[in-house]
């Protein structure tokens, strides 16, 4: 039996009980019930009784049928919420493909002309830094137009068991060079509990991990991060949490949208494509409060949680 039936046989239950309930009473009370010179007390309780399951079992019905609606209502905003951002990368991808196929060609003439010209200065003329600059904005809008590809293009999910621990230790080792130069120390602890292997993507979970340390290690006054991973009944949770000075409450609520960024030079898509991997896994990115790396929750903490098994849609993709 359904957990919501329940509610029209406890509704039913309680009525009658308090149909009972009150007969008892009224006959406590010494309230004289008869038919035709009979007693009718059980009469009276058997119709108290079932009035009072009818309606009970009714209110019951009532509750299933407001259950059903919210939980209706909830299903049909997440799939509202599923095909905007559908709609919204297909219009990414369309703009991405557009200044991939106007900039891109320009745009590698001008790097390679700038580098060019770049060599005919010393490396102190003003030229020669000028020429620097080029070639950097050049790499540096090159490498928004294939984050923007990256980005619009669907997540392909290509699953197989895998233990989370090389996958962590796989971001570190990428992640290194820039904590390295930053000077930022990490610690990273897995409970050992068995089954500890997931059905996942490695290079997309890596790209994932990676994403959450460099953003912890570049953010100002970062010199700590801290992964934490633990299973339970449903899957994997993993924790990248630092000592930085945190998420303003205002942008709280943006993190994952495309395009959004508190960096000087940053293109704003890098949680909202790991927030799609994850999604894509059938799993959740999302930013916990008060977690962070530092004293009193001080900082910024990430949650990756992932289930043992695909979702079987995505599994047979």
């Amino acid at each position: 039996m359904s957990t919501d039936r329940r509610f029209d046989l406890w509704g039913a239950a309680a009525g009658a009980a308090l149909g009972l309930g009150d007969t008892a009473l009224l006959v406590g009370l010494g309230v004289d019930m008869q038919v035709a010179g009979r007693d009718a007390s059980l009469l009276v309780g058997l119709v108290f009784a079932f009035n009072l399951a009818l309606v009970g079992g009714l209110a019951g019905a009532l509750l299933r049928a407001r259950r059903r609606e919210r939980a209706a209502a909830t299903e049909l905003a997440a799939t509202r919420q599923e095909v905007f951002e559908n709609e919204k990368l297909a219009a990414i991808g369309r703009l991405a493909a557009g200044i991939a196929h106007e900039v891109r060609n320009p745009l590698g003439v001008m790097r390679a002309s700038a580098a060019m010209v770049q060599e005919q200065f010393a490396p102190e003329a003003d030229a020669h830094r000028a020429c620097s600059f080029v070639v950097d904005e050049a790499d540096r809008l090159n490498g928004l137009i294939t984050a923007l590809l990256a980005f619009a293009r669907p997540s392909h999910v290509e699953p197989t068991e895998a233990d989370l621990e090389p996958l962590v230790d796989r971001a570190l080792a990428l992640a290194r060079p820039g904590l390295d130069v930053r000077r930022v120390e990490v610690s990273a602890e897995l409970a050992p509990l068995a089954p500890s292997r997931v059905r996942v993507d490695p290079d997309l979970i890596s790209q994932v991990l990676l994403c959450l340390v460099t953003n912890a290690s570049e953010a100002d006054g970062t010199r700590h991060i801290q992964l934490r991973g633990h299973r339970d009944p449903e899957g994997w949770s993993i924790r990248v949490a630092d000592d930085g000075p945190g998420v303003a409450e205002q942008d709280r609520g943006h993190l994952f949208e495309p395009f959004f960024t508190t960096k000087a030079r940053g293109t704003g898509l890098g949680l909202a494509m790991a927030g799609q991997i994850a999604r894509a896994h059938g799993g959740t990115l999302r930013f916990l409060e008060g977690a962070g790396a530092g004293p009193n929750g001080r900082g910024a903490c990430f949650e990756l949680r992932l289930p043992w098994q695909l979702p079987r849609e995505r599994a047979a993709a």
